[in-house]
């Protein structure tokens, strides 16, 4: 008996159907693919804009609600009332221009934020010990630069002193070896504060600049960096532009007066109103064939502490 048996592969169409379906399968699964690796590259430089805003709007908060912090009373709490610092006057797309960056000035008598009042004070030819207010003394550390202010008057009781070794118990010591400093120049409610490196005893107050400046890492001009440096009033640098926040394309600002109306009156003004926004770069996911541009905008109006009560 002859057997035969019926073994057969595919045929052509039945190759080419399946290659096509296979085809299909995989473009679907491949624009799935990069659809989700694009939302994931979007999601994280919006996070990235999102953190730089809080940074930044934090920076400007601190600083706006110690402003005129026991400064004399003649000075006032701006220097400049800018609307916004970032102004593309020509409309040309861009702000290498003249007049289209600006700069906001604030006084204070230090750049930092940390202050502690002193509830007693003893001192010998070396040393200047300082008790402060409970959970304040962990402000300072050792090498830090302080002086001690009396709120009262809005003035320095003593030169700009180094802190010497790492503060303990509500015990702050100053190395006032340097000599300026007389028994009895400290006493209770003085406050100490902190101040940055390099300040020195002419050093008051210190006027606070913030600016917007391109970020040359970027081609878009929407890239912004917002910085800021730390000035004597005499316009010597205490401290050089610093970077706060990048990704910044605007930063606007209102003052306002008691009444919350609208003003630019600097003896006037006591509170400030700051919008600021930040975007994705256009040369990277914000380009049109990826996510496009993706904006966010935090607001606030801060007031301004003219002066601090303990």
């Amino acid at each position: 008996m002859n057997w035969r048996t019926k073994d057969r592969g595919f045929s052509l169409v039945e190759v080419l159907v399946v290659m096509v379906v296979m085809g299909l399968v995989t473009t679907a699964v491949y624009a799935t693919f990069l659809s989700t690796q694009k939302h994931a590259y979007t999601q994280d430089e919006v996070v990235e804009v999102q953190q730089n805003l809080r940074a930044a709007l934090d920076f400007l908060v601190k600083d706006i609600r110690m402003v005129q912090f026991l400064t004399p009373i003649d000075e006032t709490a701006l220097v400049t009332t800018p609307a916004q610092l970032l102004d593309d006057a020509n409309a040309d797309g861009d702000y290498d221009d003249a007049d289209e960056r600006f700069t906001l000035s604030l006084v204070s008598a230090t750049s930092l934020h940390g202050y502690a009042r002193v509830t007693a004070a003893t001192s010998d030819s070396s040393t200047l010990t300082l008790t402060v207010a409970a959970g304040t003394m962990q402000q300072f550390a050792d090498g830090d630069q302080a002086r001690v202010f009396r709120p009262e008057d809005l003035e320095a009781v003593t030169n700009v002193y180094p802190v010497t070794g790492t503060p303990s118990g509500d015990l702050v010591v100053l190395d006032i070896s340097g000599g300026g400093y007389t028994s009895g120049d400290v006493s209770a409610g003085d406050l100490l504060v902190l101040l940055p490196a390099g300040t020195t005893d002419g050093d008051f107050p210190v006027q606070i600049d913030y600016q917007l400046a391109d970020d040359a890492s970027s081609s878009d001009t929407a890239m912004n960096q917002l910085q800021r440096r730390v000035m004597d009033r005499d316009g010597n640098t205490i401290v050089d532009w610093e970077l706060v926040a990048s990704k910044i394309s605007a930063l606007d600002l209102t003052y306002l007066d008691e009444n919350g109306d609208s003003t630019t009156d600097l003896d006037e003004v006591v509170a400030i109103q700051v919008t600021i926004t930040g975007q994705t770069d256009a040369t990277k996911t914000g380009s049109s064939n990826f996510s496009g541009v993706k904006q966010r905008t935090l607001a606030t109006t801060v007031k301004i502490h003219n002066e601090v009560r303990l």
